[in-house]
């Protein structure tokens, strides 16, 4: 039986609240032995309050990842729609999984209402952390640090929480108690300003764990004790809660739990069931040391080697990151561009990895082709797989991209676990990496910038690769005639003389050769100046599959050429004119055109040395084709 193949859309590796839904859901799946692909982009979504824009560059960049998804394969789909940088994708993943009657789950999405949603319940939660200061520690005086006063629903929640739980115990919700700390960092303004109160309070509830840890570092830069003088609570139990003294007493969202939750609603909707428009999950609360439930404990040795690892292993991984760019600046080739990958492959403990190029991007890096443009964020059909990290798949096997791996989603040992970001520059979608990671716990800032340098440097490969090609092209297209594709009279300046030193070095004969059109000016009269081009190029092609490949051969004017050649003896410029015009006839006899097509050669052959002028070959070279020309024109009919 195929397994079911469930997807995850979400927004970085690094945002912890959301990383911890896709452990629960990954856990899940691989107890029920269902796949699951991961798509994510590594930028996060701007804080509300924060001046920043995202550009349409990287908004479009950072989309394009969800543009692989493959509906065909795709069974159950948990999206984290408040997260997605980009409300068009949204709404095209879950307008899609409609199309596809794949049934979706939206997580913790106040938002967008029209999908299934699981809403991790902050109502309850904050009510549990007032609850404990009121019924354990026996406290009346309470104040609350919110996040935003106006339109953020999940801060109105928490502040309602605390109001009624107040009210339940029959305490007077007193307005001057309550503040604004925006997200962070504005909590230091509302300690200092709860500081400056002739009656401190006995606690302070922070509505999320990051300003709880900005009130406790004000809190005893001013001299107070915690939990001695005032209890400080937190929300959300980040990690870095583990590693603040006093640890915060506070909520575990039950966020592991909901990812479990989804998939069981998936699996049981792929069967035909039909759930509540929302399903709540209630968060945990998590005694800490802030109020006293746990005692404080002094940070032990085994503490400090751990943050002293960690903290050589940044240090190493800023390292490898300087040492990256510096390869990758020095690549001469797309394969050796994505051999530097292996060491961060390596530090971030993926099973497998695979980087997949866009074929457009990859094949065609040493052709210029001005005409043909690539249109922003387009996704081709074919990829290029560009390195061997963990797996067999060759470097340049070219694979269809909706079959999202160059070796397919093999999962007839186990279930898979992929992870899949994008590559991008500019408007450019590059390709994306795939990985299967050992956890989900990822270190998701250090990842973040891993793709963005990958993603950078690849880009700069390839346009300055392009670029490189392009100045190749408009360097040819200044030395060369437009239309016999010869040398022109700045080509013949730059590569003259050298030619005539490597004559000179080698000892060998240098011959001057100077040609004319025959007839020119009858065939333009008569016939118009598309058939004297004709002529020319005709001529010039001849000469140009006579002569020896090596040979300069220029076009000096209208219907003027000049050789230069390496030749073996003397005679050989004779034997190659008379082949030239053995060709031109046999061009004639087989009537391609109503006129004769002809030209006329003269030379010189010497065997140079550093006295020998140019400039005096190039005229007796010319002088002896007017001879040849005079002859021929006596004989030569049209």
């Amino acid at each position: 039986m195929k397994r079911k193949t469930y997807a995850v859309c979400i927004t970085g590796f690094d945002i912890e609240y959301e990383m911890d839904v896709v452990h629960g859901v990954s856990k899940r799946c691989k107890e029920l032995g269902i796949n699951l692909l991961v798509f994510f982009n590594p930028t996060r979504k701007p804080q509300r309050g924060l001046d920043l824009v995202l550009s349409d560059a990287i908004l479009g960049g950072e989309m394009s990842v969800y543009k692989l998804i493959n509906y065909d394969i795709i069974d159950g789909f948990v999206v984290f729609g408040e997260s997605l940088l980009s409300e068009d994708t949204y709404f095209e993943i879950t307008q899609k999984a409609r199309e596809h009657n794949i049934p979706l789950i939206n997580i913790d999405d106040l938002f967008h209402t029209e999908e299934k949603r699981i809403i991790l319940s902050n109502k309850y939660a904050m009510s549990s952390v007032v609850e404990h200061l009121i019924t354990v520690h026996g406290l009346t005086k309470i104040d609350f640090i919110s996040g935003f006063k106006d339109n953020n629903i999940q801060s109105e929640e928490r502040v309602e929480a605390y109001k009624a739980t107040l009210e339940k115990h029959g305490i007077p919700f007193e307005e001057d108690r309550v503040y604004y700390g925006w997200f962070w960092s504005k909590a230091v303004e509302c300690t200092e300003e709860i500081l400056k109160k002739p009656e401190l309070p006995q606690a302070i509830v922070c509505a999320n764990d990051t300003m709880a840890f900005f009130c406790m570092d004000t809190l005893k830069e001013h001299g107070i004790k915690i939990p001695e003088d005032i209890i400080v609570t937190g929300f959300d139990s980040l990690k870095d809660c583990d590693n603040y003294v006093p640890a915060p007493t506070t909520v575990r969202r039950a966020t592991f739990e909901s990812g479990e939750i989804a998939v069981d609603m998936l699996l049981k909707m792929n069967g035909g069931w039909v759930p509540e428009d929302i399903t709540y999950v209630d968060s945990v609360l998590k005694l800490g040391q802030s109020c006293g439930c746990v005692p404080i404990k002094r940070v032990d040795e085994v503490s400090y080697n751990q943050r002293y690892a960690y903290y050589n292993a940044f240090k190493e991984f800023t390292r490898y990151i300087l040492d990256m760019n510096m390869d990758i600046s020095n690549a001469t080739s797309s394969a050796r561009l994505f051999e530097t990958l292996k060491h961060g492959v390596d530090f971030f403990k993926f099973k497998k990895f695979y980087v997949c190029i866009s074929e457009d991007i990859e094949k065609m890096q040493n052709k210029i082709n001005i005409d043909k443009d690539i249109p922003p964020w387009f996704v081709p059909e074919t990829m290029v797989s560009m390195g061997m990290f963990n797996h067999k798949v060759p470097v340049g096997y070219e694979f269809p991209t909706k079959e999202l791996l160059p070796d397919g989603l093999d999962d007839s040992e186990e279930p898979i676990l992929m992870a899949f970001a994008p590559l991008y520059f500019k408007d450019l979608f590059l390709g994306y990496v795939a990985g299967t990671p050992t956890t989900i716990e990822l270190e998701g800032d250090l990842l973040a910038t891993w793709l963005t340098a990958i993603s950078n440097n690849a880009g700069s490969f390839y346009m300055n690769n392009k670029l490189e090609k392009a100045l190749g092209e408009l360097e040819i297209l200044n030395l060369h005639d437009a239309l016999t594709g010869m040398f022109n009279r700045r080509g013949l300046k730059k590569y003259e003389d050298e030619f005539l030193k490597t004559a000179v070095r080698e000892k060998k004969y240098f011959s001057v050769i100077c040609a004319d059109v025959d007839g020119l000016k009858p065939i333009n009269d008569g016939y118009g100046h598309e058939e004297g081009d004709n002529a020319i190029t005709t001529c010039s092609t001849t000469l140009l599959e006579v002569f020896p490949q090596d040979s300069i051969c220029v076009r000096t004017g209208g219907d003027e050429f000049l050789i230069m050649a390496h030749v073996s003896s003397p005679d050989e410029p004779d034997e190659l004119i008379r082949q030239v015009y053995e060709r031109l006839e046999v061009y004639n006899s087989e009537e391609h055109t109503p006129y004769k097509i002809g030209c006329s050669c003269g030379h010189v052959t010497v065997m140079p040395d550093e006295n020998t002028k140019l400039n005096e070959l190039k005229t007796e070279a010319d002088s002896r084709m007017y001879l040849e020309k005079h002859r021929r024109k006596t004989i030569r009919k049209f």
